[in-house]
């Protein structure tokens, strides 16, 4: 029964696809695959319950992994579409929207439900063009034209040594092999091929999900219709994870690997972060976002805390996916709140409470969570915790500044409950279905105090002028530069980027 639903569950975006290209007119294909899209949605639901209930194969027709990202991808990719009904009703290019986005959500359901690593590496490539395809539905546009440009070469250049290590691999088991052999085949390989192909897979999962140094192409798609911008976020810019989670075999016991995975997700959180603070626009801070938001993610792979990466994949996508449909309504409520009157500057007493408020409740709340609710404790988890206590004080912090009642109090307490217990929930019921590999080498997780530290002193320095004063001004006009694309003309040449820098600031 699983393994029916599934098929059913993965035909469905490719139905879609078809009726989206054959009928006509344009929004009657569109709304087809939506149609499409819902049927495949509830056919995952309904193979994950099955599997829940024991209603497999002897085999396996998907494990907990592919079921939760299955459910992921046809879910958002429908939402996102039936939203594209309305956002591009009337538009000459609606048919070319629904076509590959019913082609991209194919493609990455195929990748997350793969078994061998042929068919992964198929659809993996799929999944890239039909992106590349995707972000010239505004062809027109030079900006379109350059984010297409970029995004195709990244992916070129990335995913190439996913296919060599590929092949390679291949050809040492004499055939295509399950996921779940790679163990087999890297065991008998020299350790240096080794550590050559785990580097070669992590180059492909570090292009794919935009990170250091293949982090240019993502904010050149910002002249995409809004609804690519939110697909991005069903297993494709977050497929690195998966990758390398799926691959983790092969990965996972190298330790420079590991190490390089780690290093560059940290190295992106902190540079994405800063140039996120810069930002003046709704779609180019949520972009930069995004980039952070997947060096975490990258950086809970490297340290081997595969189930905390999933779990934050899975509510990253659900949230900034929301966050890019709402855009509309973010641009309305910034030019709103810029009608308020300026409110007054906190004290140092108050910032010093709102601190020392915030950092009891935060660490008392995780402590007695931890606790209570996961009493099993790993070096990880203990890592990715602290770093997440550090996050939640500054947040809770940043708002007690603004407004010191008992009220806003209780309430920062309860938010805080709330979040944290269900994380703390979350990741352990993840650790269950996605364990660690054995024989993981991964970097100590101490390591997270670099990066905390380095986001610590940018916060500090975005919020207080009399901190580091000569250092936060020369910060912010390398960030604004360096988060401005190049804007090319319409005969092919790019503008330089004092002109891009000049027209950013001005607006």
């Amino acid at each position: 029964m699983e393994l029916v639903l599934i098929v059913i569950a993965l035909a469905a975006p490719w139905v879609g696809t078809v009726l989206a290209a054959a009928l006509r007119p344009a929004e009657l294909g569109a709304r087809a695959a939506v149609w499409t899209g819902g049927i495949g949605t509830v056919a995952a639901v309904a193979a994950a319950i099955a599997a829940a209930l024991g209603l497999t194969s002897p085999a396996g027709a998907a494990d907990a992994l592919a079921h939760v990202m299955l459910i992921l991808v046809l879910g958002l990719s429908a939402l996102i579409q039936a939203y594209a009904l309305r956002y591009l009703r009337g538009d000459l290019r609606q048919r070319w929207f629904a076509v590959w986005a019913g082609t991209l959500t194919g493609s990455t359901a195929a990748l997350v439900t793969a078994q061998t690593v042929v068919v992964f590496t198929l659809a993996w490539v799929a999944a890239g063009l039909s992106l590349v395809l995707l972000l010239a539905t505004y062809r027109a546009l030079p900006q379109a034209r350059q984010g297409v440009r970029r995004a195709a070469w990244s992916f070129a250049v990335a995913d190439t040594p996913l296919v060599i290590a590929v092949v390679v691999v291949v050809i040492a088991a004499g055939g295509d092999i399950r996921l779940d052999d790679l163990a087999t085949v890297a065991a008998a390989l020299p350790d240096t091929t080794a550590v050559a192909l785990a580097l070669l897979v992590v180059a492909a999962a570090l292009g794919r999900s935009a990170q250091i140094p293949f982090h240019r192409w993502l904010p050149a798609t910002l002249s995409a219709p809004t609804p690519v911008s939110a697909l991005l976020h069903a297993g494709v810019v977050n497929a690195g994870a998966i990758l390398l989670i799926r691959f983790s075999p092969l990965v996972a016991p190298a330790a420079v690997a590991m190490a390089v995975v780690f290093t560059a997700g940290a190295a992106t959180l902190v540079y994405a972060t800063v140039l996120r603070l810069v930002k003046t626009d709704v779609k180019g801070r949520l972009v930069y976002s995004t980039a952070g938001q997947m060096g975490f993610m990258m950086m809970a792979v490297g340290l081997g805390a595969f189930a905390a990466a999933v779990f934050h994949l899975v509510a990253h996508g659900l949230y900034k996916s929301a966050l890019f449909l709402s855009a509309g309504t973010g641009v309305a409520a910034g030019a709103e709140k810029r009608t308020w009157p300026a409110p007054s500057p906190a004290t140092v007493r108050t910032t010093t409470a709102a601190v020392l408020i915030a950092s009891a409740l935060t660490i008392g709340v995780l402590a007695v969570g931890k606790t209570v609710v996961a009493p099993a404790a790993t070096p990880v988890s203990l890592a990715l915790l602290a770093f997440l206590a550090c996050t939640a004080i500054v947040a809770v912090a940043t708002g007690l500044r603004r407004r010191m009642s008992l009220r806003t109090v209780a309430a920062s307490g309860a938010v805080v409950a709330v979040l944290g217990l269900s994380y703390i929930a979350a990741v352990g019921w993840f650790e269950q279905l996605i364990p660690t590999p054995a024989g993981t080498q991964a970097p100590s997780p101490w390591l997270l105090v670099i990066p905390a530290a380095l986001l610590i002193g940018i916060e500090l320095m975005s919020r207080s002028p009399r901190f580091a004063p000569a250092l936060s001004s020369a910060l912010y006009a390398r960030a604004l530069a360096a988060s401005t694309v190049p804007t090319p003309d319409p005969r092919g040449a790019t503008r330089p980027r004092a002109a891009a820098l000049t027209t950013e600031v001005a607006r």
